[in-house]
């Protein structure tokens, strides 16, 4: 089962890297969200192979958690990297913290997919990311 649940992550980081790693502004965020939206309508496979892996965090099967655990951490990693180029770029207030802003992005990207699976509403997960896009807003830096 671990070497499923690593290649789902494979697969997933392989189109989420390319996409965070090219954020350098908030439109690029939203372009992001945009993307994962697209992907969920779609079933594109891009993040759809992550459904069943609350079956390993709620299972007593602690190595499947530590691969769960360690891949979204790295996409994580990767929403934090993008957003601390954002700040970088003084869109953001130097005072924004790029891990908050991500684990923030991450929770309503999760949130999101969970309710729009459920309820078969895509628009939930497009509500849940443009919320955490409205926090990372407030972090802007005003002309």
């Amino acid at each position: 089962m671990e070497e499923t649940v690593e290649a789902r992550f494979g697969r997933l980081l392989a189109i989420q890297e390319p996409l965070l790693n090219n954020l350098h502004s908030v439109r690029d965020l939203v372009r992001w969200r945009d993307e994962v939206v697209r992907l969920e309508e779609g079933c594109d496979g891009g993040i759809r192979p992550l459904g069943d892996l609350a079956k390993l965090l709620a299972g007593g099967d602690e190595a499947g958690r530590s691969v769960v655990r360690a891949g979204f951490a790295a996409w994580e990693s990767l929403l934090a990297g993008g957003i601390t180029r954002i700040r970088e770029s003084g869109e953001l207030a130097a005072d924004a913290d790029p891990e908050r802003l991500a684990t923030s992005l991450m929770a309503a990207l999760q949130g999101g997919l969970l309710l729009a699976r459920t309820t078969r509403d895509v628009r939930r997960l497009e509500v849940a990311l443009d919320t955490a896009l409205g926090y990372v807003r407030a972090h802007a830096v005003t002309p």
